[in-house]
């Protein structure tokens, strides 16, 4: 695994903090992160944030997943770009991705949870009105999610 130096550091943590210009600046100044996956699927991230090159920066948060494809902050990343561009059923289905690799992702849950993404029914038959499942429904995200959040 590629280090990153101090300076490609400091830009994604200053896209963390979604200062995506100021990221850039410093993305611009050391061309390293291009090596780090996880550092281009934050410059991606900071692209979209201030450019709104939606396009180009998917195509490289794709490239970062591709090369670390367990990594579940590259599919924050990526679904915050979607979300920028507001694609949102792409955003839901990148932090569901993120969450199979890491399922206690705070930033995946709650981009989740933010976006009111539900799950399919417990029992695909019956109606998602239908009291057992709304029940099962509630039990089961009570479970699962309570010792996160």
């Amino acid at each position: 695994m590629i280090e990153m130096s101090e300076l490609v550091a400091r830009a994604v943590e200053l896209a963390k903090s979604e200062r995506y210009a100021e990221a850039m600046t410093l993305f611009e100044r050391d061309s390293t992160f291009t090596r780090v996956p996880l550092a281009l699927s934050y410059y991606a991230r900071s692209l979209a944030g201030t450019g709104g090159l939606f396009e180009r920066a998917v195509a490289l948060c794709l490239i970062a997943s591709e090369r670390e494809f367990y990594n579940p902050d590259i599919y924050y990343n990526l679904g915050s770009i979607f979300l920028m561009n507001k694609q949102k059923s792409a955003a839901i289905k990148s932090f569901r991705k993120g969450l199979k690799f890491d399922s206690n992702h705070r930033g995946n849950i709650s981009a989740l949870i933010e976006l009111g993404a539900r799950r399919r029914p417990v029992f695909s038959f019956l109606s998602r009105q239908n009291v057992v499942n709304k029940f099962l429904g509630l039990l089961a995200d009570r479970l699962e999610y309570s010792h996160i959040l």
